[in-house]
């Protein structure tokens, strides 16, 4: 139970940080509004954080207030003058109140012009001045202090004004980070997928990203970020530094890989880990308490590090972190266990065994040696989960029947299960699943797929693997080698490959390595369907599918910390370029995102997120400590300056538009074509909100 309250407590620490951190945004970006308004001579009534009604004012001379000002204001004025009439017989007691009356009247009293406010409707702000309303361009005050009586270039510099302040924000806040220190993932390749640009351009696990297209690379997320504002189909050159200290220039064009990355541009590359647990921090151990994982992905706890690999010393942690020397070992083991010594906190030593597991390709296309593909496993299950009491982590997929339909499918992919499963979610439909479990068949009834998965399909909530020790065939790709020499999949008793070029294979690992051995042209595989008489068929291999079987790599299934290293710098004027240069590529890759959105189409409007997936995400950056709740909001700070000032009717950008148009033809737009703009930007501007919101729902 304390746990419970702890976890609460933490997470509304967080939930309040976040709050108030975009409530600085929002008010920082207002204030840019009020100043420049200020500056201008434009009187200011209102300086509102959020929409709606008031939860609570501020106005000099009366104080703060549950509520708004404005009635007490008025009435305080108002009764100002009529006891000054009172007073003043000359005053015609049946003539109205003037604008200069009623401001002396606030002058004498004290009372201030502007009142400051909070609204209920936590969703923005405003800044309300006199003669300036943008849903009424009719709105025409005869004041000199009125908005609309000040010059062009005054309403513009009020108008923008707003946008800059978010940027100096951005600045502000990313130069306080790098100043301070603030630890980032090093731009250190940790995992090269197959078939992907990096590994076709020849990058290495252990790699150090130096420059890319001529950029200097300080961090992980500056690759990523750079690597989406090149073109598609443009080589770029990256300079990168091997672990033995040799540096290199390779040439690489990224791609884009629509089954994960969203349709944005990727080199096919992770960061890295270090040789270490996790950190034991309470809430990611009471996640894996909850989640079933694998004996093999806890093989090194919270405190503990690997310090050698088949019996070679490495160094952990820091620059120094030698991971990819693990890696090599995997590579090097085409499947075969890997031992690994694990020193915990006390100096106390003793060895693990790993199980190297393939590698996802980089792409839409399944991990596959020849068109075929392992079959399920299961890795891991979620805390969530209907069955985490039922299904284990090692499990293999043997068969799953829909029911009542009796639709069953033997021994699938991972891809063909995922598909089994997200059919009986979509109609609500319960599935019987049988599993290979410890030499052991066994059969499990009525399950129901009822999690909703990230892809907004139904699913048990279970993460997949191949099923490696089994040479099963869990599927076979269309026009690959394996069509073509007619090597079937799907069977009740399973297709197990027997022998690639006549030699025995007992694992897909051998498949593997067999393939990896011969030239382009005819092979011999040998298989057994349902445990029948043994087969023959020949694979027709190209060069490419010869690559293809060579270019697969291993993993090794093991919790370990992200590498991480301080981006600090004792120069306050470097601080502040970096937070120019962090700035200046958010905003450009925001603007090249809409464009490659709207007019190329290349990238999916799913990729939008909105307030409430902002906010989601936000909580899980300030859980993770100032430093990353300060990197959020600057980065919250940036995109919102581009989102305020592009050209849309009733955002700033609209109306500096506007403001353009008057300029170049010497008088204002009309009110009505003003109001019908405004109309329809409100509505594209609602309609987007709901999109978002939807899918920020539905994920």
């Amino acid at each position: 139970m304390q746990s419970f309250f702890q976890s609460v407590a933490e997470q509304w620490t967080s939930v309040l940080a976040l709050v108030f951190g975009f409530g600085f945004v929002i008010f920082w970006h207002e204030l840019g509004h009020f100043l420049a308004a200020k500056w201008a001579g434009v009187k200011v009534e209102q300086f509102a954080v959020g929409f709606g009604q008031a939860l609570v004012a501020w106005r000099k001379g009366i104080g703060f207030k549950v509520g708004t000002t404005t009635r007490e204001y008025e009435r305080r004025i108002h009764a100002h003058l009529e006891q000054k009439r009172a007073n003043e017989r000359h005053l015609d007691e049946q003539s109205a109140n003037t604008t200069e009356q009623l401001n002396a009247a606030a002058d004498e009293l004290g009372l201030g012009e502007t009142e400051y406010r909070l609204n209920w409707i936590p969703l923005g702000g405003y800044v309300k001045m006199l003669g300036q309303d943008d849903l009424n361009p009719n709105a025409v005050v005869n004041d000199p202090r009125a908005y609309n009586m000040k010059p062009i270039g005054k309403r513009m510099v009020i108008v923008s004004a707003g946008v800059i302040m978010n940027i100096i924000l951005a600045v502000i806040g990313f130069s306080i980070l790098f100043k301070i220190g603030f630890d980032v993932p090093p731009p250190v390749v940790g995992q090269v997928y197959p078939n992907s640009p990096a590994q076709r351009a020849g990058v290495q696990v252990g790699d150090r990203v130096l420059e890319f297209d001529g950029r200097a690379q300080r961090d992980f997320t500056k690759i990523q970020l750079n690597v989406a504002l090149v073109k598609a189909g443009e080589s770029v050159p990256m300079v990168v530094q091997h672990p033995d200290g040799n540096r290199e220039t390779l040439h690489i064009t990224a791609e884009r890989s629509p089954a994960e990355l969203g349709g944005f541009l990727a080199l096919g590359i992770m960061p890295s880990q270090e040789l270490r647990g996790l950190e034991p921090d309470k809430k990611m151990l009471r996640e894996m308490e909850q989640t079933r994982l694998s004996p093999e992905s806890l093989a090194v706890k919270p405190g503990e590090s690997i310090v050698a690999v088949n019996g070679e010393p490495l160094k952990v942690g820091g620059k120094q972190d030698e991971y990819w020397k693990l890696d090599r070992a995997l590579q090097a083991s085409n499947g075969k266990p890997v031992t690994i010594t694990i020193q915990d906190a006390s100096g106390k030593t003793h060895d693990e065994t790993l199980h190297p597991q393939f590698v996802e390709m980089f792409g839409a296309a399944p991990l596959n040696f020849a068109g075929m593909t392992p079959r399920a496993q299961i890795d891991s299950i979620a805390a969530e989960s209907s069955v985490k009491d039922v299904l284990k982590p090692g499990d293999a997929i043997v068969a799953i029947t829909i029911r009542p339909i009796n639709d069953t499918s033997f021994n699938p992919s991972p891809e063909k299960l995922k598909a089994a499963l997200a059919k009986a979610g979509s109609q609500d439909q319960r599935v019987d699943i049988t599993v290979l479990r410890d030499g052991q068949v066994q059969e499990f009834k009525d399950l129901r797929p009822n999690i909703t998965l990230p892809s907004k399909n139904k699913g048990l909530g279970v993460a997949l693997e191949y099923d490696n020790a089994h040479p099963i065939v869990g599927d076979v790709l269309d026009k690959s080698p394996a069509a073509a020499a007619n090597i079937p999949a799907g069977e009740s008793g399973g297709t197990r490959i027997t022998k690639i070029a006549g030699q025995p294979v007992e694992t897909w690992h051998d498949v593997r390595r067999l393939l990896a051995a011969q030239q382009s042209g005819p092979v011999q595989i040998s298989y057994s369907v349902d445990q029948l008489p043994e087969k023959t068929a020949t694979l027709n291999l190209t060069q490419e599918d010869v690559d293809n079987v060579r270019h697969a790599r291993y993993r090794a299934d093991l919790l370990l910390h992200d590498r991480t290293e301080p981006r600090q710098t004792n120069n306050p004027l470097t601080a502040i370029g970096w937070g120019i240069e962090e700035t200046r590529d958010l905003v450009v890759q925001f603007y090249l995102t809409l464009q490659r959105m709207v007019v190329a189409h290349s990238v999916s409007y799913k990729n939008m997120m909105g307030p409430v997936g902002i906010f989601s995400a936000g909580t899980k950056f300030a859980y993770r400590g100032t430093d990353w709740l300060i990197w959020f909001l600057s980065m919250i700070s940036a995109n919102l300056a581009v989102v305020n000032f592009l050209p849309i009717p009733i955002v700033d950008g609209g109306l500096f538009t506007f403001l353009i148009i008057e300029k170049i033809q010497g008088r204002p737009i009309s009110p009505r074509v003003q109001s019908i703009a405004q109309v329809v930007g409100l509505a594209l501007i609602l309609s987007i909100f709901i999109l978002v919101t939807i899918q920020d729902i539905t994920r």
